[in-house]
């Protein structure tokens, strides 16, 4: 009991209180539990409802004895959408975590990081719930406003990244701000043009050597 209280407490910190609660992680060593359960659950659990509320309206007729492949085909959907989450995870927090030692902060740990990052997921709970409950009631305006609380959330979790990144590696917001979203926007946009040039696997390979090499120099 006392662990769940201990659990609850430092979810309602992340909402109410980010700065401290990310501080708090830090400083008490905490494990990379609690933060991972919460995004994967919150991936899983958002890619399930998304799949089905797109489903919905389409009004695909399926005869009865295929109820069960479609519910296979929703029920992957989450698992895919877990493994995507994680992998997004791990690259981004890698990403952001080399962009900070290039810049030449050397304060931080990855481990860390990934946490803060995970913790960052926390608002998109909010339209979780809302999609849950228009999806049980099969109300359509009340998924599509779903749907779009979902992209106002966002901002909310693009700010606590900026946090995170700020109070991890312990940098102005305006450097937390260029780590966090600008670098990556700008890595995103070069990965794009280097696999429509040169493919997938050579325009990948050949950014990932770039930023080896980058972050090597600096060091």
């Amino acid at each position: 009991m006392e662990e769940l209280r201990d659990a609850l407490y430092r979810i309602g910190k992340v909402i109410t209180s980010p700065k401290e609660a990310f501080d708090t992680h830090i400083a008490e060593k905490y494990s990379l539990s609690l933060p991972l359960v919460i995004y994967l659950a919150i991936s899983y659990s958002l890619t399930l409802l998304v799949v089905k509320s797109i489903a919905r309206p389409l009004g695909i007729i399926i005869p009865h004895n295929l109820d069960w492949l479609v519910g296979f085909i929703v029920g992957l959907s989450g698992v895919i959408g877990v493994a995507a989450a994680l992998i997004d995870l791990l690259v981004y927090a890698t990403l952001v975590h080399v962009v900070v030692r290039i810049m030449g902060y050397k304060g931080g740990k990855w481990d860390d990081f990934i946490g803060l990052v995970a913790y960052s997921s926390l608002p998109l709970v909010f339209p979780t719930t809302l999609l849950a409950l228009a999806f049980l009631y099969g109300s359509i305006v009340a998924i599509i406003t779903s749907l779009i609380v979902v992209a106002l959330v966002v901002i909310w979790s693009l700010y606590l990244l900026v946090l995170a990144t700020s109070v991890n590696y312990e940098l102005g917001l305006g450097h937390a701000v260029l780590a966090a979203i600008v670098a990556p926007l700008i890595v995103l946009l070069i990965a794009g043009i280097l696999i429509s040039k040169l493919g997938a696997l050579a325009g990948l390979m050949i950014l990932i050597a770039g930023i080896v090499i980058i972050y090597l120099e600096r060091r």
